[in-house]
């Protein structure tokens, strides 16, 4: 059986860190809506019953419920556009703005957490000191040791494992001069690189690894244009998963639901604040990419009926968009049910039960 501990440390972890992120996805469409002057009647944090409540000087009923599973935040006239400060009545593209700003947000908190990281621990990397040299390459024929600390290549001096990257991959079959460190004196190499064919082109090859990590001091620059890209390729990445999923029926066992994602966040909080933080950032990109799929009942779907409002000047007719709603809450349902499953399966806990 499952360890029941670890069960219960998974959940807490994955209650803490989804709903920090709910929160903040609603809030969100609280400060979009408060900005295109719709009344925000209620901003409910979990479901059931009311454990604490609070009016504030605006009329939003603040609430904090028994049940920490997610929340959401109720808007004046959501189907009635006659009554004052009401959602409905806003123009399309304010209505877009509003349903914008919780993926936005998200996507803010994931930038936010990866700064932090990086502010905190530095950019993670590798030393340029070889920990392997590869029989018969051109680092072993060049007289490379294990050991050995580059310190300039082609006169370019060399702090990272990275900073070799870009002129090994330029230089295919070609020499490069090398200043390197050995038992604290510096010594000169030179090596002809070998080649190697990567995604179709032709890139140069050394022969050395580097399992020696650090952490570089980065800038404040630095640091937001780094958060900015951990986000972005945290996007790209799922992207590319889920295309592989639909279109090709590859990499489905990389799909993990609720109860997968509760057991990752457990494992991972007990890996110290590093790994924590960079999955919160993780998440948070991609709860931003998963509510702007194009569903009814998302944030997608949302946006998709209101840019058909735009195209056709009028909204669409109630039905159809009852229709797309119930589509929409059924194809949720099926994926749920089918993460679910394949979250239990992956647990062992079938296997379980049939050796009873």
């Amino acid at each position: 059986m499952p360890d029941i501990l670890s069960a219960l440390r998974a959940a807490a972890a994955m209650l803490l860190v989804g709903n920090l992120l709910i929160v903040a996805h609603e809030m969100g469409h609280f400060l979009a809506a408060r900005c295109a002057g719709v009344r925000v009647l209620r901003f409910t944090i979990g479901f059931g019953p009311v454990l604490a409540r609070r009016i504030d000087a605006r009329g939003t009923t603040w609430t904090l419920s028994l049940l920490p599973l997610g929340g959401y935040v109720g808007f004046e006239g959501e189907q009635d556009a006659a009554r004052p400060g009401s959602y409905a009545g806003t123009s399309p593209l304010a209505r877009m703005a509003i349903i914008a700003a919780g993926p936005a947000a998200n996507v803010g908190v994931a930038i936010a957490v990866f700064a932090l990281l990086l502010a905190l621990f530095g950019a993670p990397g590798f030393l340029p000191i070889a920990s392997t040299v590869v029989a018969g390459s051109a680092a072993d024929r060049a007289g490379f040791h294990v050991g050995d600390r580059v310190l300039t290549m082609d006169g370019q001096r060399i702090k990272t494992f990275e900073d070799m990257r870009p002129g090994l991959k330029a230089n295919p079959g070609k020499t490069i001069r090398f200043t390197i460190e050995r038992d604290g004196k510096p010594l000169d190499l030179v090596a002809r690189l070998g080649t190697l064919q990567a995604d179709g082109k032709t890139i140069g090859l050394l022969g050395i690894t580097s399992l020696v990590p650090f952490h570089q001091p980065l800038s404040p620059t630095q640091i937001a244009s780094r958060a900015f890209g951990e986000t972005w390729q945290a996007i790209a990445d799922s992207v590319q998963g889920i295309t592989k999923v639909v279109l090709h029926g590859e990499g489905g066992d990389n799909v993990a639901g609720v109860v997968g994602i509760a057991q990752l966040t457990g494992h991972v909080a007990q890996q110290g604040t590093g790994p924590f933080l960079a999955l919160i950032a993780i998440l948070s990109a991609n709860l931003a990419l998963m509510n702007l799929l194009p569903i009814p009942v998302l944030d997608g779907g949302a946006l998709l009926f209101c840019a058909a409002e735009l195209v056709l000047r009028r909204p669409l007719p109630a039905r159809a968009q009852a229709f797309g709603t119930r589509a929409g809450v059924a194809v949720l349902a099926s994926l749920f049910m089918v993460a679910t499953l394949h979250d239990i399966a992956q647990t062992g806990l079938f296997r379980w039960i049939a050796g009873l």
